[in-house]
C-alpha cells in the first residue's frame, strides 16, 4: 500500500504512482546525463554541475528505493522537489534568472495533487511555493517588492492547476469506484444465472427424480432463459470494452423496426408480456444493424423495467426521413441534476438505489450503438412520462420495393 488513499485494487492513480516510482531513475539519469554532457562539451553555464549533481542524487535515491523495495511516493517527491529547487536557487544566485521557478512550481503542483491527500498535500504545496519565492527573491537580489506581481501570478496559476488536477483525480476515483461496483454486480449476476442453469441441469439429470416430460420442458425453458440472461450481461461487457477502445463496429442493412421490436419483447418473456408495442400498419424501415438495434432496445426496456413505473410502452413512428422507437414509462424519471450525465458510463441517478442486475452501462451502450448506426438516443420528461427515443435514418417503404415486412427466421440471441 502507498501513502495515497487507495480504495483497494490497482486503480489508475495507483498505477500512476507505481510508474512514477518505477521509472523515476529515468528522470535522474536524464538530468545528470544531459547537463553533464553539456558541461563536458563546454557549452554549459558555469554552474551546470549543480544540476548534474541533483540528477545524480535523484538517480541514486531511485535505485536505493528500488533495491530496498521502499514504496514511498511522497518521500520520493519531497526529495525531487528539494533537489530541483535547490539547483534553481543556486543558479538564480549566480545569474539572477528565475525563469525555472514558475515551471518547477507548476510541475511540482501537478505531482503533489496526484500523489498526496489532506494535510500532506497542503504542506508539500506550501513547501514548493516557498522554494519558488526564495528563487525569485534570489534572482531579484532579495528585493521583495520586485516579485509581488510574479508571486501573485504564481498563486493564481497554482490555484488553477490544483483545482483542475483535483477535479480530474476525483473523477478518476469515482470512475474506479463505479467500475469496481460494476464488476461486483456483473460477477453476482453471472453467478446467479449460472447457478440457475447448473441447478436445473442437475435436477433433470439426477436419477430417481420422476419428472414428467412437461416438467422437464419447463425446467429447460428456465435454464435457457438464465443462459440467455447471462449472455446479455457478457454481450454488454464486450460492447462496452469495444466502445472504450474505439473498435465498436456495426453492419448496416435495411431493417423493419416493428419486427425487431417484437422479437425483443418476446425475448423478455413473462417480464415483458404486458409491454404493448404501438406500431403503424405496415413495416417501418430504417437503416440499422439488426443485432445492435435489438441490444439497444433490450437495454432501454430493461432500464424502464428496473427504474420506471408499472406501465411501459414501446412505440414506433416514421416521420419523413427519420424512424423513431420510443420507450416510455410512467415512473418518476431521472433526477433533474442527473439528466446531463445519465448517458455516461457507470452513472446512476442519485435518488435511485442500484437495481439488481444493473451495471450502470446500459444507457451508455445504447447511445453509443445508436450513434454508430447514424442515429441518436435522447431523454426527455413529458406529460408525466419518462421518454427515451431512438432515432434512426428512415427509409420510405415505397423505396424498398415492397411494403411487407420480412419474416424473421429466429429470435434474437
Amino acid at each position: 500500500m502507498t501513502d495515497l488513499d487507495p480504495t483497494g485494487g490497482q486503480t489508475i492513480l495507483d498505477q500512476f504512482t507505481t510508474t512514477y516510482l518505477r521509472y523515476r531513475w529515468v528522470i535522474g539519469a536524464g538530468i545528470a546525463g544531459v547537463t553533464g554532457s553539456v558541461m563536458i562539451l563546454g557549452a554549459g553555464q558555469q554552474y551546470s554541475w549543480v544540476v548534474t549533481v541533483a540528477g545524480v542524487f535523484i538517480l541514486a535515491h531511485a535505485f536505493a528505493t528500488g533495491i530496498w523495495r521502499v514504496n514511498a511516493p511522497l518521500t520520493a517527491l519531497t526529495v525531487d522537489i528539494s533537489l530541483a529547487n535547490l539547483s534553481m536557487l543556486v543558479l538564480a544566485l549566480a545569474d539572477h534568472d528565475a525563469s525555472g521557478a514558475q515551471l518547477g512550481l507548476f510541475l511540482a503542483s501537478v505531482l503533489v495533487v496526484l500523489l498526496a491527500e489532506g494535510w500532506r498535500r497542503t504542506v508539500l504545496l506550501a513547501y514548493s511555493f516557498a522554494f519558488a519565492i526564495a528563487i525569485m527573491l534570489a534572482a531579484a537580489s532579495w528585493d521583495s517588492q520586485a516579485i509581488i506581481g510574479s508571486a501573485a501570478g504564481m498563486v493564481f496559476v497554482v490555484g488553477m492547476v490544483t483545482g483542475v488536477v483535483s477535479s480530474i483525480k476525483r473523477r478518476l476515483a469515482e470512475l474506479e469506484a463505479a467500475r469496481a461496483q460494476t464488476i461486483g454486480v456483473v460477477s453476482h449476476e453471472l453467478r446467479n444465472h449460472l447457478a440457475g442453469v447448473i441447478g436445473v441441469t442437475e435436477l433433470i439429470t439426477e436419477p430417481g427424480t420422476g419428472l414428467e416430460i412437461e416438467e422437464i420442458k419447463e425446467l429447460l425453458v428456465l435454464a435457457h432463459h438464465q443462459a440467455v440472461e447471462a449472455g446479455d450481461v457478457i454481450e454488454d461487457l464486450l460492447t462496452a470494452s469495444r466502445a472504450e477502445r474505439g473498435v465498436l463496429d456495426v453492419a448496416l442493412e435495411l431493417v423493419d423496426l416493428g419486427v425487431e421490436a417484437d422479437l425483443v419483447l418476446r425475448r423478455f418473456g413473462v417480464e415483458g408480456e404486458n409491454i404493448p408495442l404501438d406500431t403503424p400498419e405496415g413495416p417501418v424501415w430504417a437503416t440499422a444493424d439488426p443485432h445492435r438495434f435489438r441490444q439497444v432496445l433490450r437495454n432501454l426496456i430493461s432500464n424502464a423495467d428496473r427504474y420506471g413505473g408499472g406501465k411501459v410502452i414501446v412505440s414506433i413512428v416514421y416521420a419523413g426521413s427519420v424512424a423513431s422507437v420510443v420507450v416510455s414509462d410512467d415512473g418518476d424519471g431521472v433526477h433533474r441534476a442527473d439528466e446531463a450525465s445519465i448517458f455516461l458510463p457507470y452513472h446512476r441517478s442519485r435518488d435511485q438505489a442500484p437495481a439488481p442486475g444493473s451495471t450502470g452501462l446500459g444507457l451508455w451502450i445504447a447511445r453509443n450503438l445508436t450513434r454508430q448506426m447514424g442515429g441518436d438516443l435522447t431523454y426527455q420528461r413529458r406529460d408525466g412520462l419518462t421518454i427515451f427515443e431512438v432515432t434512426l435514418p428512415g427509409v420510405d417503404p415505397h423505396e424498398t420495393g415492397t411494403d411487407t415486412a420480412p419474416v424473421p427466421v429466429a429470435l434474437a440471441s
